[in-house]
């Protein structure tokens, strides 16, 4: 038996959580873990972005995003770090990305998980309205963050919105679950500020992943972005 929903034997699930994981925290792991438990999946892909059309270059290169979270994920089994964006050339465009997942996992059925302050941008992703074509959405609260009006109603959200993990699972593609107990709330920016600062973050960060940051001396001189 696979466990999950009754019907989960017949459709391979793929939860697919892409981000720029600089430094990836306990929070992401979190989200990741999250996202299996509450959908009942099996397997998750964290894609660390390569080139970002819509936000300021990393402050440390790919290669190291990339190890980080193999370091933070490497005791949890259905946790996949792919390096399907940082090999591609050119900007990542998450359609794109989830286009050649599709081609990679005929069969799957791709859920993408995001933030809410992610989902409220959506608008001005490029080509965003075909994500849709390719994906559900997962979406993870964060305290006092709430749904833009204007992107709900330019996605559609009243005919997307579905309350439970089960029908979210259900669906082809183009659905939309929020989850709304989701409380974690620790930002990549706010770690590196402490990083930065000499602050603790054991609390924030996996020891693996803070050992290798001393170990290759990121995150130290943050004024300027390693090349």
């Amino acid at each position: 038996s696979s466990g999950g929903w009754p019907h989960t034997a017949m459709s391979l699930h793929l939860a697919v959580y892409g981000g720029m994981f600089d430094p990836v925290h306990k929070g992401h792991v979190e989200a990741a873990r999250f996202t299996l438990e509450r959908l009942q999946l099996h397997s998750l892909k964290m894609i660390p972005c390569g080139n970002p059309n819509h936000r300021v270059d990393a402050t440390e290169d790919s290669s190291h995003r990339f190890r980080m979270l193999e370091l933070a994920t490497c005791h949890d089994a259905e946790i996949e770090i792919d390096p399907i964006e940082i090999n591609g050339a050119g900007t990542s465009y998450t359609t794109e990305t989830l286009a050649k997942l599709n081609e990679q996992e005929p069969g799957a059925r791709l859920i993408f998980v995001l933030g809410i302050d992610s989902f409220n941008s959506l608008p001005q992703w490029h080509q965003y309205d075909s994500i849709f074509q390719y994906c559900s959405l997962f979406v993870l609260s964060r305290p006092g963050e709430s749904v833009s009006v204007e992107t709900a109603n330019l996605i559609g959200l009243d005919e997307r919105k579905v309350d439970t993990g089960e029908e979210l699972v259900a669906a082809e593609t183009g659905k939309i679950l929020f989850a709304d107990d989701f409380q974690f709330d620790i930002s990549s920016t706010l770690v590196r500020d402490k990083l930065k600062a000499g602050a603790i973050v054991d609390d924030v960060l996996d020891q693996a992943v803070l050992d290798y940051i001393k170990e290759n001396g990121l995150y130290s001189s943050l004024d300027q972005p390693h090349k």
